[in-house]
């Protein structure tokens, strides 16, 4: 894990996706683990997190994979366009544990699956940081924030699994390569090894 400070005092977490696996098994409920993995495995913010209906999750034109709708999402301005929206990856086995919480608590079509307050969904995040940092002795974890998860999981896709920064871009709802900019670590030694090693020069 790397932490970065700000200016501000607060910091950027950089987690593996190991690291960032442990966030999700550390929550109490249910309905926290899906709040965590709407941003870490789906990009949302947290905004967003608190608009996800089952309504908003379809399959694919593939007949396959599956796709969650991402309403009121907020533009690379930091302002909310009221009615902007995009398409984002949705994990075939998350999507099978969404229908299972669907149908255990009864949710409906146009129910909210996280039905909570942003403040709250951030609480979530701080409380699971914390248990991850008592079980795997990582002090690091407690700087974490939610804002971390979807860093995690740009940063996978674009690092890690050398996804294009045109498709990672539509998924998360950046405008601009400005945009994703600060959601790139420097590569490890390992990835600079793997990807040079596939390249013909």
């Amino acid at each position: 894990m790397r932490t970065e400070r700000n200016k501000d005092g607060t910091f950027n977490v950089w987690l593996s996706r190991d690291e960032y696996r442990e966030l999700p098994r550390a929550t109490d409920t249910f309905q926290q683990e899906i709040a965590l993995r709407l941003m870490g495995d789906c990009g949302l913010r947290v905004a967003e997190v608190l608009d996800v209906t089952p309504a908003h999750i379809s399959r694919r034109s593939d007949g396959t994979h599956f796709e969650l709708e991402v309403v009121a999402g907020k533009d690379t301005t930091g302002s909310y366009s009221g009615g902007k929206h995009r398409e984002t990856w949705l994990p075939r086995e998350f999507e099978a544990q969404i229908n299972r919480y669907r149908q255990e608590k009864g949710i409906a079509d146009g129910e909210p699956l996280v039905d909570r307050a942003k403040r709250t969904v951030q609480d979530w995040v701080d409380r699971a940081a914390d248990q991850a940092a008592e079980s795997t002795g990582d002090g690091d974890y407690r700087r974490v924030s939610s804002h971390d998860l979807r860093r995690c999981w740009a940063n996978h896709l674009l690092v890690e699994e050398n996804v294009s920064p045109r498709i990672v871009m539509a998924l998360g709802g950046w405008s601009s390569y400005d945009a994703i900019e600060p959601y790139l670590a420097a590569p490890t030694e390992g990835n600079i090894n793997q990807s040079m090693s596939e390249v013909n020069l």
